[in-house]
């Protein structure tokens, strides 16, 4: 049987580097002198495979996921997508911002909401609306088509921008710490939700940011090490856990342990840190 490119890479072989960002610094001009955010940034994600990006609060790994978005200018280096350099928020890629109950339109019910993706590439209403329900039925809220975004719980809200970031069909989703305002088992419901979409669209490539290590190793293929402020790639690790993830087994499993292991002493400093 032949496999695609992205299949290949979740059977653990090599691929092609899909997104690239080559020499990335991020200089910010500040009274009094020069703050350095991202300094060298070299890093490839594989065609159809979950990258995750953690690092130390404040080492500018939000400002690393917008760049790559081109939603910001490096100050130097080169973004590409595929071959073709990056200089603006390029097709096919979409990004799921932290603040999701500010990305939702308050004046549109869900459906509605989810809908606004087609908008560019399907002209009838009618069919935009039917896409629409299939989105919200991937997410579990085809049920809720009529509320509107302030009558749902948080969890919900984050549900329906994951169903409109997924109507848009990217080859890219860039996801900034997206569950962070959640309470524990709706971030559990949310992980096992993406890593399902992600499971059926193997032509999807994840590219996560988060400041949970625990959340890093459950849900990657690899996980790149931001180092603290002017930040470099300090490492990157291939997880090596087998799919499909499950919540509990998962997180048992020595290979977990020993990577969030690993991972907080490399975040605390200390080579000593336990789990």
């Amino acid at each position: 049987m032949i496999q695609s490119a992205a299949a290949t890479i979740r059977a653990g072989k090599t691929s092609d580097a899909l997104l690239s960002l080559e020499g990335v610094s991020k200089h910010y001009g500040m009274r009094g002198g020069e703050t350095v955010a991202l300094a060298s940034i070299d890093l490839e994600i594989r065609r159809g495979e979950f990258m995750t990006i953690i690092g130390p609060s404040g080492c500018g790994k939000s400002t690393l996921l917008q760049i790559a978005a081109g939603l910001v200018l490096p100050s130097a280096g080169t973004v590409r997508l595929d071959g073709h350099i990056v200089t603006g928020p390029p097709p096919g890629m979409v990004y799921l911002f932290q603040q999701y109950t500010k990305s939702l339109f308050p004046w549109r019910n869900v459906r509605a909401n989810v809908a606004f993706a087609l908008e560019r590439k399907e002209s009838n209403r009618g069919r935009r609306n039917e896409a629409a329900q299939s989105f919200l039925a991937m997410v579990g809220l085809e049920d809720f088509a009529d509320h509107y975004p302030w009558q749902l719980s948080g969890g919900m809200q984050q549900r329906v921008a994951i169903a409109r970031a997924l109507a848009a069909s990217p080859t890219v989703l860039l996801m900034d710490e997206p569950f962070s305002s959640v309470d524990a088992l709706t971030r559990m419901e949310l992980q096992a939700l993406v890593l399902e979409v992600w499971r059926k669209r193997d032509d999807l490539t994840i590219v996560f940011v988060t400041h949970d290590v625990e959340e890093a190793v459950y849900l990657s293929d690899r996980i790149a090490v931001l180092s603290r402020r002017p930040s470099t790639i300090e490492r990157i690790i291939d997880t090596g856990l087998p799919r499909p993830r499950h919540p509990i087994e998962t997180r048992d499993n020595p290979i977990f342990l020993r990577h969030r292991h690993e991972l907080l002493g490399t975040l605390l400093g200390r080579a000593d840190a336990h789990p």
